[in-house]
């Protein structure tokens, strides 16, 4: 029987390059995190056919959304800044279950910052939130 996964804040992290990822790359202050992952596909109709629409899978795509508080010094806060400004990938490392086996723990994806805000509400603390898209094909890690 299947079981419900807990979800594991400090388990998502932002490196500028595409080796492992290291208890430092875990983004602090991080209240929310999603990764979507869609497929684009194409008709492949053709006349005399059942009338119907048939479709085959194309190309993948990958995006996700971060949001927490605004932590300073927070080394992969500022890498996700960095690629902002800079346009370069980042490599996002999502652990779904820390206990798996290697290679069934999570998926590491390269991703660019779509777009990186920063919430500053009077009496509050500061929040950020990120959109990234992939750049590339996930790694199971």
């Amino acid at each position: 029987m299947s079981a419900p996964v807990a979800a594991h804040l400090d388990s998502v992290s932002v490196r500028s390059d595409a080796t492992a990822a290291q208890p430092a790359d875990r983004v602090d202050g991080l209240t929310d995190a999603s990764l979507s992952e869609t497929g684009d596909f194409t008709e492949t109709n053709y006349l005399g056919g059942s009338s119907y629409k048939s479709r085959v899978q194309t190309l993948k795509d990958t995006s996700a959304d971060l949001s927490g508080h605004f932590m300073e010094g927070d080394a992969p806060q500022a890498v996700l800044r960095d690629a902002r400004d800079t346009g370069s990938t980042v490599y996002v490392t999502f652990i779904f279950d820390p206990n798996a086996d290697a290679g069934a723990k999570g998926k590491r994806i390269p991703m660019v910052v779509n777009s990186l805000d920063e919430k500053m509400t009077p009496g509050s603390l500061v929040e950020f939130s990120c959109k990234l898209l992939g750049n590339g094909a996930p790694v199971a890690v």
